[in-house]
């Protein structure tokens, strides 16, 4: 998920790549998208589904970004009361990161999770 000013990108062939945004979310494994009452889609759901809920977090706004559990995950709530949010069901760490792109800092950095403590790289 990006996130902030997009900027456009270019693949290696040329042709135009989806925009890059001041911050990217990326959550590798499993994930959900929920409202207040239920779970609407996750990584598991059949894959027709997706694309109409992921349209409702277009232009949304963040209201919200925390870590729960007790190895961290992350959870994102939007102004439409909507909420993604990652959940490892495998063997290892919990798999999402958050790079920060933004132009106050001259450096890329990027939040993920080792050894069960949220670390931060340059």
């Amino acid at each position: 998920m990006e996130f902030g000013r997009l900027s456009p990108k270019v693949k290696r062939d040329g042709s135009a790549a989806n925009p890059q945004g001041d911050y990217t979310v990326i959550i590798e494994w499993s994930w959900r998208i929920e409202n207040e009452e239920s779970i609407l889609c996750g990584s598991w759901s059949d894959e027709d589904n997706w694309k109409e809920i992921f349209q409702t977090l277009i232009g949304q706004t963040v209201q919200d970004i925390s870590i729960y559990g007790r190895l961290p995950e992350l959870s994102i709530s939007f102004a439409n009361g909507l909420y993604v949010a990652s959940f490892m069901t495998a063997e290892g760490q919990p798999a999402w990161g958050i790079i920060d792109r933004s132009p106050q800092h001259q450096k890329c950095r990027c939040l993920g999770v080792r050894d069960g403590v949220i670390v931060e790289e340059f």
